[in-house]
């Protein structure tokens, strides 16, 4: 019974004037738009904190052509993989002197 009184009270009541913006910032699209269109953001997200995972958000970005967004994979794809055989060398070095 209560539950119908509830749904009533929220059909009968009227809507506010100014829909509710989600408060959290990290949800709200306008913010995702201009994130995604920052050409350098984009830069030092791919080169310096996410590597190939963050292929994505470059696809994304409106920021880029289709084909600036192949190159930039392909490259971004090798410097990941050049770094993890960098951190596989050390590993395999360090390794050796342990032994």
């Amino acid at each position: 019974m209560q539950r119908a009184v509830c749904l009533i009270e929220m059909l009968t009541s009227e809507p506010s004037a100014e829909p509710q913006r989600d408060q959290n910032p990290d949800l709200n699209p306008d913010l995702m738009q201009q994130l995604l269109q920052s050409r350098v953001l984009i830069f030092v997200m791919l080169f310096a904190v996410t590597g190939f995972l963050g292929l994505p958000v470059l696809w994304l970005s409106p920021s880029f052509s289709k084909l600036e967004k192949l190159i930039w994979s392909v490259v971004n794809t090798l410097y990941t993989c050049a770094l993890i055989w960098i951190c596989v060398l050390i590993c395999w070095w360090a390794y050796n002197q342990i032994s």
